[in-house]
């Protein structure tokens, strides 16, 4: 999605940030909460640059000095925080750097930012740390986080900030922009568009568009994914279980690919509830027929339960249980609860 696009499609964030800029009220701290992709991180951008433009015409030239280095990302006092390399969260080490860097002034700028990408990954310690900041923030310095899930933030340092809500990019707008871009076909727009819950990054990648993420063929990997979980449900049970461990024990070979899995998962089991009542309404329609014979062989029921373990399998894989085993027990719940024949 272009620059454009994300401002306009996102105006009212947009308008707000406009307003604090112009009234110069600027909050010690902001919390830029939704989804991946909907275009945090580029307003976080545009608020320090209003709040430093040399000539502020109307909010920033993008041609001084200050909006040049900031839009170059060499700007000293503009620090971002993200996860480092191969880590799962952002470090109590992390936020005592920073907070020394801060505890001098700024070098060049009227307001500093601070902008702490994936915050929600932030440990306790690290939270505390941050936490000490913000009741006490370095004079002429402002806190930007950027939050998919504010849940996983302590209370006091979400009511520490001035909340401000993206809204998630809607399947219809990422469908047509993977036609209108890419000249994807529409059916497999929709596919991805509607897998991706929101996140267009996602969505190309599942398309194999996204340059960064090219190390897997996601078209492969849902077509297998999907015709192994069907083979898994049409097949005899006494025929299937090795079956449905070798699927637990290939997917557990790729934990960093399992979040991804997961949402095709959803995906087909949903197909799976609702092809009886609407079937036009399913997500992939390349595999109507598969849902058809399926919804003749298996009660409606059994599809509810089998969702519902899915979801499940999704909080426990969540808290760290055992990939491996976790997968074993929701697919071995597939085979032993689907009967042996017609409606059982």
């Amino acid at each position: 999605m272009s620059d454009f696009d994300q401002e306009q499609y996102q105006a009212s964030v947009f308008l707000e940030l406009t307003h604090i800029i112009q009234t110069n009220k600027i909050p010690n701290a902001l919390l830029f909460s939704g989804n991946e992709n909907t275009g945090r991180k580029k307003a976080a951008f545009f608020f320090v640059k209003g709040c430093n433009c040399l000539v502020k015409t109307p909010i920033a030239c993008n041609t001084c000095k200050s909006c040049l280095k900031i839009d170059a990302q060499s700007h000293p006092d503009v620090l971002c925080i993200d996860l480092q390399k191969d880590k799962k969260i952002i470090s109590i080490s992390q936020i005592r750097e920073m907070g020394l860097t801060i505890s001098s002034r700024p070098n060049e700028a009227r307001f500093r930012m601070v902008l702490i990408l994936n915050a929600d990954l932030m440990n306790n310690q690290a939270q505390n740390a941050l936490l000490k900041l913000l009741e006490e923030p370095p004079e002429k310095t402002f806190f930007i986080l950027i939050a998919n899930k504010t849940s996983l933030l302590l209370s006091t340092i979400i009511s520490r900030c001035r909340k401000i809500k993206f809204k998630p990019l809607n399947d219809k707008l990422i469908e047509q922009y993977l036609i209108n871009n890419f000249n994807v076909d529409r059916t497999f727009a929709r596919i991805a568009s509607r897998t991706a819950d929101s996140d267009i990054k996602k969505a190309m990648m599942y398309l194999n568009l996204d340059d960064e993420k090219k190390e897997t063929d996601w078209i492969k990997r849902r077509q297998w994914l999907l015709d192994t979980l069907a083979g898994i449900i049409t097949t005899d049970k006494s025929a299937c279980i090795s079956k449905t461990l070798m699927l637990s024990q290939k997917l557990s070979l790729d934990p960093d690919l399992m979040n991804d899995t997961i949402a095709i998962m959803k995906t087909f089991f949903r197909d799976l509830i609702i092809f009886n009542v609407h079937p036009k309404k399913i997500v992939n329609l390349d595999f109507f027929d598969t849902f058809a014979d399926i919804n003749l062989m298996i009660r409606s029921n059994k599809l509810l339960e089998w969702t519902k373990n899915l979801y499940e399998t999704e909080k426990r894989l969540a808290s760290n249980c055992s990939l491996r085993l976790t997968l074993d027990r929701f697919f071995l719940t597939i085979v032993t609860n689907k009967g042996n024949g017609v409606y059982d």
